[in-house]
């Protein structure tokens, strides 16, 4: 119903309803004559509405842009002491006597008064409609910049999945050659990860519970395809409960762990994670050894799951998180903190 009046304009027509019939019960004991008030306060209206929509068109329209503020308030005083003497002919015209009379004063005195009325009520109605153009501009940027972060987000999210979900396959199709029965269980496990992502993860926060439950499922397909060269430690500190988080936020990294995972034949292929709560902080680090052929194709490709998740760290967490990412002789080091949301 609201909304049908401001697209009709109505709510300014039950303004200026409500404006004539205030100050014709104000000015009441002034007038013997009703028509004589109605007349004089319906010039006032005319007055003061035909100087308001023409300022609040100068103000709030593209004119704006062409005029100067100084220019602009240069305008508005001329106009007030232009309708003024428009209303001074009018009300003489109205009441068939000298407005002087009426007022108890000289004819400057009496173009005063009108002009300081013009400047005092207009003005203060154009302060506002100013307030609450700007309010609704405010709303309308905050609306579109909101749908661009969700579009972006979901952008940013689907890039995810396809990325994953290609490493996985790639997975299954070399253990159908070598080990069936593995290739199988890997299939299952690739299956209840994606009904994760289907009907878990779509909201915006999900329990840490399901993260870290989709880490580990995603750590038993690695091992399950890396066998007996993968020295593997996942460790859990802290009260790692009562509390959500943006989802899919940690998998990018984990994939990156065994996306440039060394391939020694010699020494361990390792691969470590920590997921520790600390106070209000969810600290998480993974280290994986890599040669320096995985290092220098990562930079030559660019890591696109790691773009991707530092520009939702971005998006979702401002200024509440700390990434930190190293590699050295070691191998490949990633340090994330996250301000929880408790």
């Amino acid at each position: 119903m609201i909304e049908k009046l401001r697209q009709y304009k109505l709510h300014h027509v039950l303004f200026w309803v409500t404006y004539f019939f205030f100050w014709v019960k104000y000015y009441t004991p002034y007038y013997e004559n009703i028509i004589d008030l109605y007349g004089v306060t319906g010039i006032y209206l005319i007055a003061h509405a035909s100087l308001f929509y023409l300022m609040r068109w100068l103000f709030l329209s593209e004119n704006q842009k062409k005029l100067n503020s100084f220019l602009l308030i240069m305008i508005y005083l001329a106009l007030c002491g232009a309708i003024s003497f428009v209303m001074y002919g009018m009300i003489k015209l109205w009441l068939g006597v000298m407005p002087e009379e009426i007022f108890k004063a000289d004819f400057m005195q009496v173009i005063m008064f009108f002009s300081i009325s013009n400047f005092f009520t207009v003005g203060a109605l154009l302060v506002l409609a100013i307030f609450s153009h700007n309010k609704k501009q405010q709303r309308k940027v905050e609306a579109m910049e909101k749908e661009r972060v969700e579009t972006e987000l979901q952008y940013l999210k689907s890039q995810v999945n396809p990325h994953f979900l290609f490493n996985t396959i790639n997975s299954i199709y070399v253990l159908i050659k070598i080990d069936p029965e593995k290739a199988s269980d890997t299939l299952i496990k690739l299956s209840n990860l994606l009904r994760s992502q289907l009907y878990e993860f779509t909201e915006e926060r999900i329990d840490i519970a399901k993260e870290l439950d989709y880490l580990e499922n995603y750590l038993a397909l690695e091992k399950i395809r890396k066998g007996e060269r993968l020295d593997l430690k996942f460790e859990k500190e802290g009260d790692l409960s009562g509390f959500k988080i943006a989802p899919l936020m940690l998998i990018p990294f984990l994939e990156n762990c065994f996306k440039h995972l060394s391939t020694y034949t010699d020494r361990p292929n390792i691969v470590q994670i920590n997921i520790k709560r600390d106070g209000k902080l969810l600290k998480a680090t993974f280290f994986n050894t890599c040669e320096d052929k995985n290092v220098l194709k990562e930079q030559e490709v660019g890591g696109i799951g790691l773009n991707n998740i530092k520009r939702r760290l971005e998006l979702v967490y401002p200024k509440q998180h700390e990434l930190n990412i190293r590699h050295d002789q070691e191998g490949y080091f990633v340090h994330l903190k996250i301000k929880l949301e408790v």
